[in-house]
C-alpha cells in the first residue's frame, strides 16, 4: 500500500513540477528518490504474490544489468526501420528484449563454460 501511494504521489508532483515549470537539480534528485522508493516499496508489497517470478529475474540480475542495452538498442533500431513509431510498441518490446535477450543469453552462456566467465570470472579465478 505504501508503494502505491509513493507511486501515485510521484505521478500528481511530476504533472505539478511540469506545470508550474519548475526545474532544477534538488527537485529532480528528490522526484527520482521518490521514484525509486515507490518502485521499491510495489516490489516488497508484491513479493508474496510474485515471490517466484521475482526470484527467477533475481537470479538474472547481472546479465540482464550487462546486457540489456544490447538487446534493446538494435530492437529499437529495428522498430524505426520497419516504420514502426508508436511509443506502446517500443516500450513493450524493448523491456520485453531486455529482459528476455539477456536471459536467453546467460542460459546458453551457462551451457558452454568458457562463455560464463564474461559473467562471473569470479567462478572461474581460482582463489590464492
Amino acid at each position: 500500500m505504501q508503494g502505491t501511494v509513493s507511486g501515485l504521489l510521484f505521478m500528481v508532483l511530476s504533472v505539478a513540477v511540469y506545470m508550474m515549470g519548475i526545474q532544477g537539480a534538488a527537485v529532480s534528485f528528490a522526484m527520482g528518490l521518490l521514484a525509486c522508493g515507490a518502485v521499491i516499496l510495489m516490489v516488497a508489497g508484491f513479493e508474496e504474490k510474485f515471490g517466484r517470478g521475482i526470484d527467477f529475474l533475481a537470479k538474472y540480475t547481472m546479465p540482464i544489468f550487462l546486457m540489456h542495452t544490447l538487446f534493446a538498442a538494435p530492437m529499437r533500431l529495428v522498430l524505426l526501420k520497419i516504420g514502426e513509431e508508436k511509443v506502446t510498441v517500443h516500450v513493450v518490446l524493448g523491456l520485453g528484449i531486455s529482459f528476455g535477450g539477456p536471459i536467453i543469453a546467460a542460459w546458453i552462456m551457462k551451457k558452454m563454460k568458457w562463455l560464463e566467465f564474461f559473467l562471473y570470472p569470479n567462478k572461474f579465478i581460482r582463489k590464492v
